[in-house]
């Protein structure tokens, strides 16, 4: 029972965000701030005789029937909501119109005009499902009678499709009665693969309930409970969001209901955080102690540490936090080492302990960062294979390659090490200074026909073309930024595909105040010589238009999911990552997915980013140039 707040009220206030400009904070979390010592305003809100709660639904739809009954000019009569939702007509140019505003993505904003539009024609609103996010919006929500037909028009809505009912989760729609059914669209339409494909999401609009004890909580503990795979990344997602004082109460309650009901699996839990927190303290000390050491003092001093009983026995024999269906065995010490860069990350590798290891692989290497926001790259991998899946669906094969990412504490997480493949960078290297200084563009193709004889040669640049044109879209789109050749990589079988997503939305680095890429996505000619396989003119070649052909059908693909990839960035902004703060930085996907412009159109904005990119192809290899006479010395 919902009861009216009355009286005096002391709220403690929640510290201003960093980098909020606003005085209000609609992304914040619900509820006061648990810590008293904190700034405090106290309300006092009128007193009454009695209790006064929330209407009942039988009230709220009396009502309802009043307020339309005295529009319509009748007296009153009972169930006229109901019937108006059955026999509602609007002419073909509104039909039109409303079918038109309520294609538009979430990020269009409604004038006035329009929303008094939808509102007057709500009741046909009901043979458009997807229209619900628009009605709401265009709701009068301090109209008391406005609200209790919304309410009533709910009850009679058809269930959306849950990509779309994701959108009702987000800051903009914070009434329980909505909430509530976005939830049921979700109980209905979501298999337990897709909740796996939206569980980042779903964790990070827990923060947007109005009480700890929701509807939404409940389910997620329910399939947590149920599958044990959405627990295991149910648990990580909470964990490691711990330290963050705004959602600590609120994930901490979860975790315990989680914990205390998973029966045997909370010893798995248990030995992945000690073996966790083992590898933070001990680069911790690499960073803070050993950090004027040589490399050589530093792998010594990692060695005997990871010799030691107590870190042995807590860092062997236990499920990979990464993929719940991998067991690390024992560790191969020989195999590990410290990489060079500034943060100290650690290269580790396990055995497989699978008596199947020969038929699938024999050791398991995972890169452990304490330092580095690993947010930002899992929600990117995410959005890349959601894409990808969208590809396959629509019968469109582009071999791309999400590998596992996990953040699982304040800046701490984990990265999956891919077998047998190496930067564009280590490729040229080997190539002598020629390849490495980017004289010679042919260095990557022989490292591919190297590697691949006969009809394998064939399968590795159909293989590399099919992934290159995922990842030249998926970057576009996304607006990755920092690409150069140590963050894309090649397998040995010819797959291409990046790492390191710590920009995007088209926040790119900059030199001397200037974005220092030039270029939408990188397509040089190294990689067109591949495709075409070796032929210099690569771009006059049938396997040069096979791969636009591929790049302009993966583009339309995604652009007419535009809605979903609005409404899963949006989802994320209550995370606080520095490079997704606000509306305005997901606006950048309205620009890349040419929203505003027709199909044909779009096309033709592609086609010429596509052109830039290969004709700009120089720069990109200047800027590679330097990038590798920097660090050279660190790849051999």
């Amino acid at each position: 029972m919902d009861i009216l707040v009355s009286g005096k009220v002391a709220l403690s206030l929640w510290p201003v965000p960093h980098g909020l400009e606003d005085l209000l904070n609609p992304i914040g979390v619900a509820g006061s701030n648990p810590n008293k010592e904190t700034p405090c305003v106290e309300l006092e809100f009128s007193r009454f005789n009695q209790t006064v709660v929330f209407p009942d639904e039988q009230q709220i739809e009396e009502h309802a029937n009043w307020t339309i009954s005295r529009e319509l000019g009748y007296n009153y009569c009972h169930g006229l909501s109901s019937r108006l939702a059955c026999d509602s007509s609007v002419s073909a140019a509104d039909a039109e119109q409303l079918r038109s505003l309520c294609s538009r993505d979430p990020l269009y904003e409604l004038s006035e005009q329009e929303k008094d539009f939808l509102w007057r024609h709500r009741h046909y609103c009901l043979n458009i499902p997807e229209s619900l996010p628009k009605l709401l919006l265009s709701v009068k929500w301090n109209s008391r009678d406005e609200v209790s037909q919304m309410y009533c028009l709910l009850k009679e809505w058809p269930l959306m499709e849950p990509e779309s009912a994701l959108e009702l989760l987000d800051c903009n729609f914070p009434d329980p009665i909505v909430r509530e059914f976005a939830l049921r669209c979700l109980v209905q339409g979501l298999t337990d693969d897709k909740l796996s494909q939206y569980l980042l999401q779903l964790v990070q609009v827990l923060k947007y309930e109005m009480y700890l004890d929701n509807p939404l909580a409940r389910f997620l503990i329910k399939k947590a409970l149920t599958n044990q795979r959405i627990g295991h990344f149910f648990f990580w997602h909470l964990k490691s969001e711990m330290h963050n004082k705004t959602v600590s109460r609120r994930f901490g309650l979860l975790l315990e209901a989680f914990c205390r009901a998973c029966g045997m699996y909370l010893k798995h839990l248990n030995r992945q955080v000690e073996a966790m927190d083992k590898l933070v303290n001990l680069t911790d000390t690499l960073k803070q102690e050993k950090k004027d050491e040589t490399q050589k003092t530093q792998m010594k001093f990692l060695v005997e540490h990871m010799s030691r009983p107590d870190y042995m026995e807590s860092l062997q024999g236990f499920v990979s936090p990464l993929n719940p269906v991998h067991q690390l065995g024992n560790l191969r010490l020989e195999e590990c080492r410290i990489m060079s860069s500034a943060k100290r990350p650690l290269w580790l590798n396990w055995e497989n302990p699978d008596i199947m290891s020969e038929l699938l692989f024999t050791n398991n290497e995972i890169i452990f960062k304490n330092g580095d926001d690993l947010r930002q790259d899992m929600l990117t991998l995410q959005i890349i294979k959601i894409m990808e899946n969208i590809w396959q669906n629509q019968g469109l094969d582009l071999r791309m390659l999400p590998y596992g990412c996990l953040s699982i504490g304040d800046r701490v997480g984990l990265i999956e090490v891919v077998k047998n493949s190496y930067t564009i960078m280590q490729i040229q290297c080997k190539g002598g200074l020629k390849g490495a200084l980017q004289f010679n563009s042919n260095t990557l193709h022989h490292w591919i026909k190297d590697k691949n004889h006969g009809e394998a040669y064939d399968r590795a640049i159909d293989l590399f073309t099919r992934s290159c044109a995922g990842y030249c879209v998926a970057t576009f789109i996304l607006g990755i930024g920092d690409r150069h050749n140590s963050n894309i990589m090649v397998k040995e079988n010819g797959q291409l595909f990046h790492i390191d997503f710590g920009h995007f939305l088209d926040h790119k680095k900059k030199k001397f105040g200037y974005k220092r890429e030039r270029v939408p996505f990188v397509l040089t000619q190294d990689f067109l010589i591949v495709i075409s396989k070796g032929i210099q003119e690569s771009t006059k070649t049938k396997e040069f238009e096979r791969f636009q052909e591929m790049c302009y059908k993966a583009y339309l693909a995604i652009r007419q999911h535009a809605s979903l990839f609005i409404n899963l960035f949006s989802l994320m902004l209550g995370c606080g990552m520095p490079e997704l703060q606000s509306f305005d930085d997901i606006a950048y996907l309205r620009k890349t997915l040419a929203l505003e412009k027709s199909q044909q159109e779009a096309l033709e904005y592609f086609t010429k980013q596509m052109n830039d990119a290969h004709h700009g192809g120089w720069s990109t290899k200047m800027d590679w140039i330097f990038h590798t006479i920097r660090h050279m010395p660190n790849e051999h």
